[in-house]
């Protein structure tokens, strides 16, 4: 189905890009909680275990300040990700004081799980799209994109 044969957009769709991407963001993420959830998953563990899986063994005080959390939030997290064997947290060699933490492979087929719901959640959303408007919508998505996320923003969202 071509753009041609689509009716135009009701009266109930925002005139503003940035008011339409907003609640179509907020779906997204309710949806995408929804299929974390029988993962036993949460946003925040996915930021945090997809940074590790991007960037490696990270000291435990970087990858707070990268996510933008306190200390004390940042231990609560990872304590629920140590629990579940999905992050292992060691002492670095070089300076013992110092936590480094690493992506376990139990953290790996977790982010494997995520990989599979997020492909869910995308068919959904893009079910009214054929496969032109798809690869044309994540080209102009990728135009605006604004280089390394903020991770911090991710992290404490929703």
């Amino acid at each position: 189905m071509g753009a041609a044969n689509r009716a135009l957009p009701g009266p109930t769709t925002p005139p503003q890009v940035t008011v339409l991407i907003a609640r179509i963001a907020r779906v997204v993420r309710q949806r995408f909680e929804q299929v974390l959830a029988p993962i036993g998953l949460r946003q925040r563990h996915v930021v945090a275990l997809s940074y590790l899986r991007g960037h490696g063994p990270t000291a435990q005080q970087k990858l707070a300040d990268r996510l933008r959390m306190d200390a004390s939030s940042m231990v609560c997290l990872l304590n629920e990700l140590e629990e579940t064997e999905l992050v292992v947290r060691n002492r670095d060699r070089a300076d013992r004081r110092r936590a480094v933490v690493e992506l376990s492979p139990q953290g790996e087929s977790a982010l494997c799980d995520v990989d599979q719901a997020l492909t869910i959640v995308e068919e959904e959303m893009l079910t009214g799209l054929d496969r032109d408007e798809r690869a044309l919508l994540h080209a102009l998505l990728a135009k605006l994109d604004f280089g390394e996320p903020d991770w911090g923003m991710i992290a404490n969202d929703g």
